[in-house]
């Protein structure tokens, strides 16, 4: 008995099948990127006349605990156990981002445009100058973001260390994403940068 073409070309068609749909199985994810955003302008501290009026602030150096330093983003499921996400990461150096973020924050806080970021000209004559190391800066999903850092406070050439102090927030967070997670994480940082700006406020221009 004959095969008729149509039968004949079964295993083919079937290869084609088993082929197309291993190939949407494997198929991965497209990863999700996130950014820490700047304060909002109801965020801000009053503006008014300050010695600290028209400041040159340098912002950093910013050293970030080594668990920090890679595109993943971070959550904890205990105290003492970490996760990397698989598919949701910063978009690009979340240290850059971090630095970049806080002194937009300061900027838009206090009454002066004259924000550098580290590492700046020697010839850059700073009125102020803040150093940050943090030392935890991540969360739980549909829990909290936290903000754990050290940072000093110096004035003038001469770098005088005006204030020394341990900012440890813990921000709730409003949902259950990497984007809730991130936004949290903003709002920690915003509160971290209203505490300097209102330190340099109240310091007065060297």
């Amino acid at each position: 008995m004959s095969v008729t073409p149509f039968f004949r070309g079964w295993p083919a068609i079937l290869m084609l099948v088993v082929i197309f749909v291993a190939g949407c199985l494997g198929r991965s994810p497209s990863p999700r990127f996130y950014a820490l955003s700047s304060i909002q302008e109801d965020q801000t501290i009053s503006k008014r006349k300050t010695p600290a009026q028209n400041a040159v602030i340098g912002i950093g150096p910013v050293k970030m605990a080594d668990y920090l330093d890679q595109s993943e983003l971070v959550t904890r499921t205990s105290d003492n156990q970490l996760v990397k996400a698989e598919y949701d990461r910063w978009a690009g150096s979340v240290k850059d981002n971090f630095i970049n973020v806080l002194g937009d924050n300061i900027g838009l806080l206090l009454p002066t445009d004259r924000i550098y970021l580290y590492p700046w000209r020697t010839s850059v004559p700073l009125d102020y100058q803040v150093v940050v190391e943090v030392v935890r800066f991540d969360g739980r999903l549909g829990d909290a973001a936290w903000l754990v850092a050290r940072w000093s406070l110096f004035g003038g050439p001469e770098r005088k260390l005006l204030k020394m102090n341990r900012f440890d927030l813990r921000q709730p967070v409003t949902g259950g994403d990497y984007a809730a997670l991130v936004a949290a994480q903003s709002q920690a940082l915003a509160q971290l940068s209203q505490e300097i700006a209102l330190t340099i406020q109240g310091a007065g221009k060297n």
